[in-house]
């Protein structure tokens, strides 16, 4: 019997993970919940991000359970899983209530507002005897994939030092304008950056200080980069985020790595994506990159641990929790100009 799926929010990644869904043998999705009469109708035409993923486009949800009351939407008996895809700072809210109401939980990024609420998430996934997953999908995106197997394996060698960049416009196409707010979204570091914080820490583990510098408009950050310690001798660990770009300015996402024996580079602005540049060679290396969408591969794995009773661990809540962690503190750090403790 299928996985039964209900989605909140019908925004870009709502929508995405619909069309996802269908890719997805063993899951179904039975309902659909939004306060947008236009968008329960079946026209996403304004469901806007900085990915194209192909998904805002008309859809026949005749078939479906729609509901505009999240009450009345989580209380369906028909659903067993929850994909929560409303803004961040109704995450927590949406997410402890579904899985008191018996459900099992997937939740876009990043986890919560704020680690506090995202460890009572965790607290609630614990006391219910559910699942929950944070959809950090970096994880099952080609390129990371390909580049956490070279420092695995140290194929080239040890790590010399990482760049990581994420760049946008500005997020104009929000709904009510959230993103810009940084008290419901926690501007740039929390909503953009957080992908980058935690690669960082997939890769190389939980760093144990950070230190940040960003530009401020008003109360928000708009631009930041960030330097991971991991202590004495160890790799040059950086990442950048901003959205402070015009809105013809093209989003991209990239990494820069530096082994021992090689130097790879990935970009989305680049084709092909992945580039090895190793000491000796006479040719630039492009290795394969599985053809798999991201998107898809990260609901395919919950879905799979829901219907196997398996903790997530590729995408443990845990370490979503200290994804927003890492942010509150680069945040702090770039407050205050001197390093900041991650505190788990």
């Amino acid at each position: 019997m299928a996985i039964r799926v209900g989605i909140v929010g019908l925004g870009m990644m709502g929508t995405t993970h619909f069309k996802g869904y269908r890719d997805i043998p063993q899951a179904e999705v039975v309902a659909v919940c939004d306060v947008s009469g236009k968008k329960l109708s079946g026209d996403w035409s304004e469901a806007a991000g900085n990915i194209d993923t192909g998904a805002a486009a008309m859809q026949d949800l005749s078939a479906l359970k729609t509901y505009g009351d999240f009450g009345q939407f989580v209380a369906d008996a028909d659903i067993d899983l929850v994909d929560v895809c409303v803004p961040t700072f109704q995450h927590a809210e949406m997410t402890i209530q579904a899985l008191e109401a018996g459900k099992h939980v997937f939740c876009e990024k990043p986890m919560a507002r704020t680690s506090d609420l995202a460890r009572q998430m965790v607290e609630a996934a614990e006391a219910g005897d559910r699942l929950l997953a944070v959809g950090h999908v970096l994880r099952f995106w080609p390129e990371y994939l390909v580049l956490k197997q070279m420092i695995d394996s140290r194929a080239y060698g040890a790590v010399k030092s990482a760049t990581f960049t994420r760049l946008s416009p500005r997020p104009l196409w929000s709904w009510e304008g959230w993103l810009q707010d940084p008290a419901r979204s926690g501007a740039v570091a929390l909503d953009l950056h957080i992908h980058d914080a935690d690669t960082v820490q997939w890769f190389f583990g939980r760093p144990p200080t950070v230190m940040a510098a960003a530009t401020f408009e008003g109360n928000a950050i708009s631009h930041i980069v960030a330097r991971y310690d991991y202590g004495q001798d160890s790799p040059l660990i950086v990442a950048e985020g901003g959205w402070d770009y015009p809105q013809t300015f093209p989003f991209r996402m990239a990494a820069s790595i530096v082994f021992e024996k090689a130097a790879v580079e990935f970009s989305t602005l680049n084709s092909p994506t992945l580039a090895v540049y190793e000491d000796g060679a006479a040719e630039v290396v492009h290795p394969d990159v599985p053809a798999h969408d991201g998107y898809t591969e990260e609901l395919r794995y919950f879905v799979e641990c829901v219907a196997s009773g398996t903790k997530p661990e590729r995408i443990d809540p845990a370490d979503a929790v200290t994804a927003v962690a890492i942010i509150e503190a680069e945040v702090a750090s770039a407050r205050e100009g001197k390093p900041v403790a991650v505190k788990v």
